[in-house]
């Protein structure tokens, strides 16, 4: 009875419906859908239009093909709905994200997304606007350029992986946590790169201040103890064949501290430790030991160019007339020898013992 009441209606108003399915099925041809449900509306719409010509294609009597037609039709619709709401989300994600920066590239590695806090992140920091279909390579320089490739040729095999990244812009330092991660198509196959970059730098500088802290010296601003025997571990673990460790104290530094004052005593201390700084090498780690003794780590340096930074030491603090003279002990060994720090710092002492009698005797 119901059954033969909807059918009384369809073959009623089947012109009707046949014009609202041809509406919706040209509504969903405008857009552009990737699934089944999409090529099946296009058949359906097709198929209506047809009818609409060939009316007779058509059993009046039986509308069993425009029912079939129109059911496609709005799971269709409803789909593209669904699919609609998940591009919005997706946009909502990919551009509501403050502190987020995030690009997308092909294969070829080109741009196929970027969101605008990314935009504005190269325009301040790589003075370019990204576009879809740009080439980034273009516009960084030849190792920002290799980086990128690097890091998105790692993640085209398949690779998920992060990184901390610094970029040096202007007197600036910046630190971003980057993540690579491959775009799937779905057949599972790599079609694209996605790069996630936030912003870590005020993070990062924080973490610097606190290791500053724990590894410096807080009145000459040179490194401590233990920062100079976590660099003597590094050189162990990289195998260095040569490492030179220079032991130093300042000669009658008692009694200069105890006549004229800690005060006097202190910048003492602090012209020592600009002078190690100024004469040594860029790869050297300098630290204050303790009192009015310095050390000073050498890796891949000699003993003999260690012997004439010492005496480009002397000879800056007898033009400086700090007030005292210093004397120091070299030693140089290699990894292979199983010594540690303290094994170095007590051959090098001995050493700077000696030269400091024998100056004794000169007098």
């Amino acid at each position: 009875m119901i059954l033969g009441k909807v059918s009384d209606f369809l073959i009623k108003h089947q012109r009707l419906l046949t014009y609202l399915s041809i509406f919706a099925a040209l509504m969903l041809l405008m857009r552009l859908v990737y699934d089944l449900l999409t090529y099946l509306s296009i058949f359906a719409a097709l198929m209506l239009l047809t009818h609409l010509v060939y009316d007779a294609w058509i059993d009046h009597d039986n509308p069993t093909i425009l029912v079939t037609l129109v059911v496609i039709l709005v799971l269709c619709t409803v789909a593209s709905y669904l699919n609609r709401r998940q591009h919005i989300l997706s946009h909502f994600i990919l551009e509501s994200a403050k502190l987020i920066n995030v690009y997308a590239v092909d294969l070829d590695y080109r741009f196929i997304a970027v969101n605008k806090n990314d935009i504005r992140l190269m325009e301040e920091v790589f003075h370019f606007t990204p576009k879809i279909g740009d080439f980034p390579m273009n516009y960084l320089d030849s190792e920002e350029a290799a980086r990128l490739k690097v890091s998105v040729d790692r993640a085209k095999k398949g690779e998920t992986f992060t990184f901390m990244d610094t970029i040096k812009t202007g007197d600036k330092t910046l630190y971003w946590q980057n993540m690579y991660s491959p775009i799937y198509n779905n057949r599972q196959k790599v079609i694209g790169v996605f790069c996630f970059v936030l912003d870590v730098t005020e993070q990062r500088v924080h973490e610097l201040e606190i290791q500053k802290i724990a590894y410096e010296d807080v009145l000459t601003r040179v490194h401590n103890r233990r920062y100079i025997e976590l660099a003597f571990e590094e050189c162990l673990m990289r195998k260095e064949e040569r490492i030179t460790v220079i032991i130093s104290d300042l000669d009658e530094f008692k009694e200069a501290n105890d006549t004229f004052g800690h005060a006097t005593g202190d910048k003492i201390l602090i012209e020592f430790g600009d002078i190690l700084t100024k004469i040594m090498p860029e790869s050297a780690v300098i630290a204050r030991l303790g009192g009015d003794e310095f050390a000073v780590l050498l890796p891949g340096v000699s003993e003999n160019q260690a012997e004439f930074l010492i005496k480009l030491v002397q000879a800056e603090m007898t033009l400086k007339d700090v007030g005292v003279t210093a004397s120091l002990g070299v030693y140089t060994d290699s990894y292979q020898s199983h010594k540690n720090f303290v094994d170095f710092c007590a051959i090098a002492d001995k050493k700077m013992y000696e030269n400091k009698s024998q100056k004794g005797e000169r007098r």
